[in-house]
């Protein structure tokens, strides 16, 4: 069997995938990586086989929501207002998340409301590279939706993958509901006016099943929602990332314990400021009898005046070789850091904006500051699994924060919740015993082609 993977071009969108794709490998499969040139290389060193869908000239790095992109912002601000959310409603933080970092994602490669004959040279890449590889299936990134187009124009079995709450399927699924009640406003369909133009432009019929795959494959723990009609399979989540040797100071482990500091590699590639709250942090834990890792640049330490004696600065370290020895993870709530502390049962402290809106303005290829994007559903999940606290960096308060910390290494409670959300994890099939689904979903595919033709 032959899988193509597609993906958005950021290694937080590759990095969990690669335990699946070399189970696939080690099953005798054939397993290749397409995106933009700019991942070929990262690509290359987790032992996969990476393709560019198209010239690198042709077609800059896509910044998705880094771009200002008004008119299309107008135009969803137009639909925003004609769903009518309500102000504690769930559903609006999922359709912000969707339409104000996801939808602009996918802009780079599809014009939104476009014609079909603007130039698309990625998407015709990927139909041209899906027409002479003939893989058996297409595993797509959500943010590159174009894929489920090219698996359909060259009659291939396609599945989403996606690895966060799945805020493009539930925000449709909200978007039905309003537009189908009687005297509905009537407004267009955000996903849908992003990937008619390709639709079009190979005669493919958008519906449903482009739209979200033949089906779903999802490794994060079912708990952090929100619920969808999409068809979705459980895969467990193996943590990994960039391969590096480990470093000298891992071990042994140190006595007291352990605090690790990530903020994310796509917060700091990505956002533009919003690193008020680290020296009041930083603060906090150098009165405390911890030993502090903390994964931060350059610009994130910028208000930073002196690095307390008990806090080591590095930019990078694999985070699965540093949560094992770790007591406690302090994080900006995204799934690729969170995981990790799940799979090794740590608790956790997710850092949020509470009280800000989730929004995104681009310039320049960044976006401007705001709540991130998977903060509050993390937050839930940490909160109402009793594997951590959550908190509130709108306004920094050094005592605050020092109180949070100590709570979370001392009490039991946060330990046995960590424990909890583990066995969640455990209860998913590994990669490897996922390998047969997809072989057996592929083949179920195979034959409902051939009924039907």
């Amino acid at each position: 069997m032959r899988v193509a993977f597609v993906m958005w071009p950021a290694a937080a969108h590759l990095y969990p995938f690669v335990p699946l794709a070399w189970a696939l490998k080690a099953a005798g499969h054939e397993v290749c990586v397409v995106s933009h040139a700019s991942i070929a290389e990262t690509t290359a060193s987790m032992g996969l086989t990476p393709v560019s869908w198209c010239d690198p000239n042709s077609m800059p790095v896509p910044m998705g929501p880094g771009r200002p992109y008004p008119e299309e912002r107008a135009d969803l601000a137009r639909i925003t207002d004609a769903m009518a959310f309500g102000p504690d409603d769930p559903d609006r933080e999922h359709w912000d998340v969707f339409t104000q970092f996801y939808l602009p994602s996918m802009w780079d490669f599809i014009p939104f409301k476009g014609d079909p004959g603007e130039p698309m040279p990625a998407m015709d890449g990927l139909v041209e590279f899906t027409r002479t590889w003939k893989p058996d299936l297409v595993l797509w990134d959500p943010c590159v939706p174009g894929a489920a187009v090219a698996a359909r124009v060259c009659g291939v079995a396609q599945a989403r993958w996606w690895t966060a709450p799945d805020v493009f399927c539930r925000s449709i699924d909200r978007f039905a509901e309003v537009t189908g009640r009687p005297g509905a406003p009537a407004v267009e369909n955000p996903l849908v006016e992003t990937v008619r133009p390709m639709a079009d432009r190979y005669g493919v019929e958008v519906d449903t099943e482009l739209l979200f795959g033949q089906w779903t494959v999802n490794p994060q723990p079912p708990a952090v929602g929100p619920a969808v009609s999409a068809r979705t399979m459980p895969v467990r989540w193996i943590p990994h990332s960039s391969q590096e040797v480990m470093p000298d100071w891992v071990y042994p482990v140190p006595a007291r314990p352990r605090v690790a500091v990530s903020l994310g590699l796509s917060e700091r590639q990505f956002m533009a400021g919003g690193w008020n709250h680290i020296p009041a942090l930083l603060e906090a834990l150098s009165t405390l009898d911890v030993e502090v890792v903390a994964t931060l640049n350059k610009t994130q330490l910028e208000a930073v005046s002196t690095i307390p004696d008990n806090v080591r600065v590095v930019e990078f370290v694999p985070l699965n070789h540093l949560i094992p020895t770790c007591s406690l993870l302090i994080h900006h709530g995204g799934m690729g850091t969170a995981m990790p502390a799940v799979a090794n049962c740590v608790p956790q402290i997710v850092l949020d904006f509470v009280g800000h809106e989730i929004s995104a303005t681009g310039s320049g290829g960044r976006m401007g500051r705001s709540r991130y994007s998977l903060g509050p559903a993390l937050s839930r999940y940490v909160t109402e699994t009793g594997a951590g606290l959550v908190m509130n960096v709108s306004k920094p308060n050094a005592q605050e924060m020092r109180e949070q910390i100590q709570r979370v290494l001392t009490e039991p409670s946060f330990q046995e919740g960590a424990a909890r959300v583990h066995n969640d994890l455990l209860a998913t099939p590994s990669p490897a015993e996922f390998v047969p689904i997809l072989e057996r979903m592929v083949t179920q595919y195979r034959q409902q082609e051939s009924t039907s033709h």
